[in-house]
């Protein structure tokens, strides 16, 4: 059955939105405090300010390229395109071969980055706030504890998706046939880097989804609209590998890149319980209406 459900995408992608911009003019606002500060040789509120100026910016402009960054499709092999002019499931590399695989390591790369950097940037705060309401009464800044925290738990966040990398590693979706058809079907086995356990249940998910990108580089918003989707109990194989084989509703709309900012996608999802939170992993799959062939 249909179904139709719109939701903004994960929370970390709506901070330029909602912290983005408001936090870049805040870095702007700290930087002229801090200036103003040291020129007046105050140098314990010139720290104070620096160090929320280099927070805000991380947090503002760094948001502002996380998001981009996902936001923005893969672009398709000029190559394959010459190639294949008229089979778009075949423009990109690993759709060519017919497989998808994940970037559990990149994206845990990424945001260790982004979180050691922002705690490195918060660090004084945990020392110069406390410090000043104690012995000077001046609760003002104590608002600002909030970034070190913040900091905090995305290196926690961060910390697991490493350590379920370490526990899974990489994944790949083999698809039987490429692409997945509407009317048809979307077939193929998932292998995880370390394959599960034989007989472990997973659940898996496939959803046709619109996204769409609205807003500038400064406020940036992703939304995706669940337009179908349909969901399965599957069991690993005696090689850890998972099964995968999906019917496909014929109303459905095929993968669609033509417009960057309102595309039409397909996201394979599969779910297992286990350690560091359980074995996840998405993949992006091809999915057209292929016509049949004359007679």
């Amino acid at each position: 059955m249909a179904t139709e459900r719109t939701n903004p995408e994960r929370f970390v992608l709506g901070f330029v939105k909602f912290l983005g911009t408001p936090m870049c003019l805040a870095a702007i606002l700290a930087a002229m405090v801090a200036f103003t500060r040291a020129r007046d040789g105050r140098w314990e509120r010139a720290a104070l300010a620096a160090a929320i100026e280099l927070a805000c910016g991380a947090a503002g402009f760094g948001a502002i390229w996380w998001v981009r960054s996902h936001a923005r499709a893969r672009d398709p092999s000029e190559r394959l395109r010459a190639a294949n002019p008229g089979a778009p499931w075949m423009w990109r590399e690993d759709w060519s071969r017919a497989e998808v695989r994940t970037s559990a390591r990149r994206g845990a790369n990424r945001l260790t980055i982004f979180a050691i950097a922002w705690c490195a940037a918060t660090f004084p705060i945990l020392f110069i706030v406390p410090h000043r309401a104690i012995r000077s009464a001046d609760y003002f800044a104590i608002p600002s504890l909030i970034f070190p925290l913040a900091g905090v738990v995305m290196l926690v966040w961060a910390m697991r998706l490493r350590r379920r990398f370490r526990n899974y590693g990489e994944s790949q979706f083999a698809m039987a046939s490429v692409p997945g058809q509407i009317g048809g079907s979307l077939a193929g086995s998932i292998h995880p880097g370390k394959p599960l356990a034989p007989g472990q249940q997973v659940a898996l998910e496939l959803a046709c989804i619109n996204r769409t990108t609205r807003g500038a580089w400064h406020n940036l918003t992703i939304w995706d609209r669940i337009l179908w989707r349909a969901g399965q109990t599957s069991l690993s194989d005696s090689t850890g590998s998972i099964p995968v084989a999906f019917l496909i509703a014929s109303e459905c709309r095929p993968t669609d890149d033509s417009n960057p900012k309102n595309r039409i996608l397909w996201r394979l999802s599969v779910n297992a319980p286990g350690p560091a939170g359980g074995y996840r992993a998405e993949f992006e799959v091809p999915v057209f209406r292929i016509a049949a062939p004359s007679r």
